[in-house]
């Protein structure tokens, strides 16, 4: 997806309606700066909005995602495409997300270890080790089926 492209479609939509981008913004609840960026190419309008854009210029999502109209006989091979960049999008999200919560994962562990140690005014490694590896298997367990990530390797 060009987010570029895609941006300078939005914008040409919502200048054949003759609005403004602060006078859009109030008709579908964002503020003229969030116009501004997906206008722009910086961000890409989230899903929720993605449907009322597509509702309020009687476009497509799937003509929005491409940056222009499309006709009949490309819509398909369109719609396959942009499914295909989503998805690509999403996994490079959820990679990113899952680096961020092994991080996380891992400076818990640590401060835990710290914690009982300390506690404990004992250095024994192996109940430690257990404790911990208990820890981080539940709060990993916890944080996947929060975030509700399910990654299937291939």
């Amino acid at each position: 997806m060009d987010t570029q492209k895609i941006g300078v479609f939005l914008s040409e939509l919502r200048k054949e309606k003759n609005l403004t981008q602060d006078e859009l913004g109030e008709q579908i609840g964002v503020t003229n700066k969030t116009v501004s960026r997906w206008e722009n190419g910086n961000y890409l309008p989230p899903v929720e909005m993605l449907q009322i854009l597509s509702k309020f210029y009687d476009v497509s999502i799937n003509e929005i995602l491409n940056g222009e109209r499309i006709n009949d006989s490309d819509y398909k091979k369109v719609s396959e495409e942009n499914v295909k960049c989503a998805l690509n999008r999403s996994n490079v999200i959820i990679r990113k997300h899952k680096k961020i919560m092994n991080w996380i994962i891992a400076i818990v562990v640590a401060l835990l270890y710290i914690v009982i140690s300390l506690i404990s005014q004992k250095w024994q490694y192996t109940w430690i080790v257990w404790i911990v590896y208990c820890v981080y298997r539940t709060v990993e367990s916890i944080v996947n089926h929060f975030l509700n990530i399910r990654v299937k390797s291939k």
